[in-house]
């Protein structure tokens, strides 16, 4: 009896030390993917050099930008003395080129007129990205959706647009082109932190904090819904779609982004929701 009692005990620790260094990641570890951790009892994680954020459930989230090739390692401590390294090495794309001849003007570079109030623009922008990073709380555990029912995709992550023969910077976001009109959610739950109103390049536009330093983008609406410092849920309405800002028709120009690595949020849209229900 008392060898069995010893044998249960051992068991016990054993199986508590396993349970504990139980990290679970989903995500593509290819370029533009973003992976969302979780574990428990964790002391630290590091992405290479830099210490991620985790909350009170485990969460922890990062993310690889377009041409990442190089090989990462993460690192997750735990509050008994254990390690446990991953190493990642982002798998390589191929991106398409998308050549567009648009004989209009404002669509190839704005006018020197436009340039003082883009850069004001520019700073608004700048003040409110600084308010993300600074939240642990993994809002975004509650999974993602995608931002509009249907649609066309009419722009994909990564592409080179070629704009009247000039080479211009890939194109980082998910275009859905719909109906003007039609609703807009938040793609997972957070902070609203900008709801910009007729911006030169976004038109109206809502910037959402998830935590954690992981963000997105709603472009050219043509109505919002929120303000900032209004919390809202995954599929929540946030606006509707238009083609305000330098578009050429209605559509929502999605963006997601890990500080300021951009992430195809297609890829986003593949994470297993399963793996974060919160119970």
């Amino acid at each position: 009896m008392y060898f069995l009692k010893i044998l249960i005990a051992y068991f016990l620790i054993f199986s508590s030390l396993l349970f504990s260094q139980n990290i679970k990641l989903s995500g593509e570890k290819t370029e533009g993917g973003l992976i969302v951790g979780k574990g428990k009892d964790i002391k630290s994680v590091y992405f290479d050099k830099t210490k991620l954020p985790f909350d009170d459930k485990g969460y922890f989230v990062f993310g690889l930008g377009r041409n990442d090739s190089q090989k990462h390692w993460l690192k997750v401590s735990f509050k008994d003395g254990k390690t446990k390294r991953f190493k990642i090495i982002p798998k390589k794309r191929r991106y398409n080129i998308q050549v567009i001849n648009d004989k209009k003007r404002q669509f190839f570079e704005p006018p020197k007129n436009e340039l003082p109030r883009i850069a004001r623009e520019k700073q608004i922008i700048k003040r409110a990205k600084s308010k993300i990073g600074h939240d642990k709380i993994a809002y975004f555990s509650t999974g993602f959706i995608r931002p509009v029912k249907g649609g066309r995709i009419t722009g994909v992550y990564g592409s080179r647009r070629i704009l009247n023969g000039v080479k211009k910077s890939p194109h980082f976001g998910l275009d859905i082109a719909k109906a003007k009109g039609s609703t807009v959610r938040a793609a997972t739950s957070g902070i609203v932190r900008l709801a910009g109103k007729s911006f030169y390049y976004n038109g109206n536009f809502i910037l959402i904090d998830h935590g954690q330093g992981l963000s997105s983008y709603y472009l050219h609406l043509s109505k919002i819904d929120v303000k900032a410092g209004d919390f809202v849920k995954r599929g929540d309405k946030i606006g509707e779609i238009g083609s305000t800002g330098r578009a050429t028709g209605p559509h929502l120009h999605w963006e997601v982004r890990w500080n300021n690595v951009r992430i195809d949020p297609a890829l986003v849209l593949k994470i297993n929701r399963d793996e974060f229900l919160q119970k």
